[in-house]
């Protein structure tokens, strides 16, 4: 399975993940969002709630997916923070993959490019062009 599929089923499930990073520290994670960055680099987010590196402190963090080079589940569950916001979208412009909000929203993938997913839904001419259908669109 791969990290980001680990990352995500930890989130799916509420369970805390073990990520290990390039520098060889580890830190028991709250998985909660893959997201793009405004610099357009892939990052994920989590809470941590421990690590091997004693001087770092509890909290969230955002790291570039880069440097993470080792995903796994852990025992222990979690509860979504009532802080976790994923419709920020100055912070997470390009949403990946979310758990859902303390108040059960969720903010599904986002549509690459010039498309919006609310602008397409049932927008004849935008489902026509996607079967192949080159003519008027109406």
């Amino acid at each position: 399975m791969s990290q980001d599929a680990t990352f995500m089923k930890g989130g799916n499930l509420h369970r805390l993940c073990e990520v290990t990073l390039e520098d060889g520290k580890t830190a028991r994670v709250e998985p909660y969002a893959i997201f793009i960055s405004p610099k357009k680099r892939r990052h994920y987010l989590w809470f941590q709630v421990s690590g091997s590196d004693p001087s770092e402190t509890p909290g969230w963090k955002s790291p570039e997916a880069s440097s993470v080079k080792g995903v796994k589940l852990a025992e222990g569950a979690f509860t979504t923070r009532q802080d976790y916001d994923p419709f920020d979208k100055a912070k997470f412009p390009v949403m990946h993959y979310s758990v859902p909000a303390p108040d059960g929203r969720q903010r599904w993938l986002d549509a690459g490019g010039k498309v919006d997913k609310q602008t397409v839904v049932g927008n004849r001419a935008y489902d026509s062009r996607q079967k192949g259908d080159r003519g008027s669109g109406v």
